[in-house]
């Protein structure tokens, strides 16, 4: 053998002698009683399981025990980085007297469909005596302590953060229906254009546009403004607050969803059936997959662009004129609807009542009444 040979041969590494791994034989699932779900990996969960007594012993009288449950399909890089920032920020709360202000534990449920998975945690907070649940999203970035207080301060039933879709024209997530006769599960599937209309930033009494949240007060009337709590008729659950008590008024299936809609939208129904108030809390901004306050402009540009290059799904250019007549009838649309929530007060004279008819309106004494708006065209 030659000394080429001899140098060559010197850099091979050796076959590594390996241990046999003999994988265990995959469990047989066949059909299953009422009482047990079957996940995506072929596991059984017996449900009945939390209908038994539990030995867990209640929180103390006035503490919060909070369950956050958190159905997992996939793991990212930036949610898990982002619990673990917000876990931790839980473990180390303190209240002046050195305790921590509340009970908080979380859950995963991994590869479940996500009504099944949102039942099942409902019924391990209930099991383990918690007081409310804290359902989150696994493409939810950077929540922190303070988001959650934000929650928990508000003493709402059910009440969320704001995210927006992770998709074109990504929407803001808190809405509000045109026709309250119409049923939230009904919506995904209603062409038409006066399905739903994100929950307006305005003056509660006047109507004026605000130009954000956390204004004080309305420029135009004077009037004091507290716009960071809405009613709403559809949130998600990106990271959403459940008072525990509601499930005994709910009628079951509390979730569901089908092709036609989403589980959210089911239990948004469940929630009005019951007289429950839901509720989006407009200063917890939440990060959706990198959609933020900041990202969401120049998405939303970028993706137009898009679809205007490619044409893509048929997208055509309005003319300003058919453009106007669009927009008043959904402007018009909506404050028939919002005319309905506000209180049906005159703001300038608080001592004359508005009638509940949305189309008339209350000119204050010594105002000359202005002429009735003309569609545009």
């Amino acid at each position: 053998m030659s000394d080429d040979t001899k140098q060559e041969t010197s850099y091979v590494l050796p076959t590594p002698d390996l241990p046999k791994l003999e994988m265990p034989e995959a469990p047989e699932v066949g059909r299953t009683p009422d009482d047990e779900i079957v996940s995506c990996d072929g596991e059984a969960t017996n449900l009945k399981m939390y209908d038994m007594p539990s030995p867990v012993p209640p929180p103390e009288e006035g503490k919060l025990r909070i369950l956050i449950g958190v159905p997992i399909l996939t793991y990212s890089h930036e949610f898990v980085q982002g619990f673990l920032r917000f876990w931790t920020q839980l473990c180390n709360m303190r209240s002046p007297d050195g305790k921590s202000p509340f009970q908080v534990g979380y859950h995963f449920l991994h590869r479940k469909p996500v009504h099944l998975a949102e039942t099942e945690l409902v019924k391990l907070a209930l099991w383990n005596k918690c007081t409310h649940i804290l359902f989150m999203d696994d493409d939810i970035y950077d929540v922190t302590l303070a988001d959650l207080q934000k929650l928990i301060d508000a003493k709402k039933e059910v009440i969320s953060g704001v995210m927006y879709a992770s998709g074109f024209p990504y929407a803001m997530c808190v809405f509000r229906r045109y026709d309250t006769q119409k049923k939230v599960i009904d919506m995904p599937s209603d062409n038409t254009l006066t399905r739903l209309y994100e929950v307006p930033c305005q003056c509660p009494k006047c109507g004026f546009g605000m130009s954000h949240w956390d204004a004080k007060f309305c420029p135009v009337s004077g009037a004091t403004c507290d716009n960071l709590l809405q009613k709403a008729d559809l949130i998600p659950f990106p990271f959403t607050l459940i008072d525990l008590k509601i499930f005994e008024k709910l009628k079951k299936p509390w979730f569901h969803c089908s092709d036609a809609y989403p589980s959210d939208s089911w239990f948004c129904d469940r929630c009005h059936e019951a007289g429950i108030p839901l509720y989006g809390h407009m200063a917890v901004r939440l990060n959706h997959r990198g959609v933020t306050d900041l990202t969401r402009h120049f998405l939303q540009e970028r993706d137009l662009a898009l679809k205007r290059a490619t044409n893509d799904g048929g997208l055509v250019n309005v003319t300003e004129d058919e453009m106007a007549k669009h927009q008043f009838i959904l402007n018009k649309k909506m404050k028939e609807a919002e005319d309905r929530c506000k209180p049906q007060v005159d703001f300038l004279n608080e001592n004359k009542e508005v009638p509940n008819d949305s189309t008339k309106t209350v000119v204050p004494d010594g105002v000359p009444e202005k002429a009735s708006a003309e569609v545009p065209g």
